[in-house]
């Protein structure tokens, strides 16, 4: 476990005015259009909440290309590299500290476009994921989960630094992550609930682009909106607490010795932070598979159950809308499915 808090970059800009120009990018490489074809568009569905309480209506962002909602930052992230990148002698080389799903997500777009990835993650990191990221040409660069995040973060910008022909995307800072959600999956909630006012947006908060990202969008329509950020209970937002290495819900969760996910800091001064359990969130996937016949991750399990705590303050009439971020990995639901037996 890290003795004292690593130095990490945490300021960011100004949010984007507008998504970022994909233009350039989709000249250059073709085959991303068979990729941005299938990008978003994902559907807004009413899952099982409290009786006589608000509806729940979930972004179900795990039908997204590689099957989880960082498809559409990393997308929005390559797009803004590839812009910034002209003009530029050598090869564009993409770099990223990743808990798994935004590791996939560039991979999926370097097979496509033959820009090399390489991808900072905990050892925790399942295997099956480790042989697809592997066989799909990712480099991996591990160091201990007992040390994530803020370890991930660090050894990336190392990475960075030590050797300039790598762009580091630093999808905690990087802008286009939030614009990829408020101006797309933000923007199709609000269409998808085509007139109603959502009074609740419960998400997980992993890097804080997705939730501030679709906060923006829907509090552009409802602007008492309530915004609930969900970590995991083993790792709070803004514990003051170094690392450890406990089981825990997929995805980032408090940055630790007090730091602050600066999204969230920056964009979200109404933020509400919950918590759910690794022991919470993994029977809540199996309670949703059983209740709807529907995979989703521990995130989104975790989400779930807090969206239902925000449901029961409401009544009948009103609507609170929450991001499942993916179905979960292959480990994660070996795990699960014994809960059955």
């Amino acid at each position: 476990m890290a003795a004292r808090p690593p130095h990490i970059e945490l300021s960011v800009t100004e949010p984007l005015d507008s998504p970022v120009d994909e233009t350039t990018a989709l000249a250059r490489y073709p085959l991303l259009r068979e990729f941005r074809a299938t990008l978003g568009g994902t559907p807004l569905v009413e899952v099982p909440g409290p009786p006589g309480g608000a509806k729940i209506l979930a972004k179900y962002e795990l039908r997204n290309p590689t099957g989880s909602a960082k498809d559409r930052p990393a997308y929005s992230m390559l797009c803004r590299a590839v812009n910034e990148h002209s003009g530029k002698q050598g090869p564009l080389k993409l770099i990223d500290c990743s808990g798994g799903n935004m590791a996939r997500a560039l991979t999926g777009l370097s097979r496509l476009t033959d820009i090399p990835v390489r991808a900072v993650m905990p050892d925790s990191v399942p295997q099956s994921l480790l042989t697809h990221l592997s066989e799909a040409g990712c480099a991996i660069d591990l160091v201990p989960a007992s040390e994530f995040p803020l370890a991930i973060m660090q050894r990336a910008s190392e990475i960075a630094e030590e050797d300039p022909t790598w762009t580091l995307l630093a999808q905690h800072r990087n802008m286009a992550n939030v614009a990829a959600h408020q101006f797309f999956t933000g923007r199709e909630i609000v269409g998808q609930l085509d007139g109603a006012r959502a009074r609740a947006v419960v998400a997980a908060v992993g890097s804080g682009g997705m939730l501030a990202g679709v906060a923006r969008a829907l509090r552009s329509v409802s602007p008492d909106l309530a915004i609930v950020g969900v970590t995991p209970a083993e790792l709070p937002y803004g514990t003051p607490e170094p690392p450890n290495s406990e089981p825990k819900f997929a995805g980032a969760g408090g940055l630790t010795y007090g730091m602050l996910q600066p999204f969230v800091e920056k964009l979200l001064p109404e933020f509400e932070s919950a918590q759910v359990s690794n022991s919470e969130a993994m029977r809540a996937m199996y309670d949703f598979w059983q209740a709807t016949g529907t995979r989703i991750g521990s995130s989104a399990g975790a989400s779930w159950l807090i969206a239902q705590e925000q449901a029961k303050k409401l009544g009948p009439d009103d609507v609170v809308v929450t991001v499942f971020a993916d179905s979960g990995s292959k480990e994660s639901w070996e795990k699960v499915e014994s809960m059955g037996n």
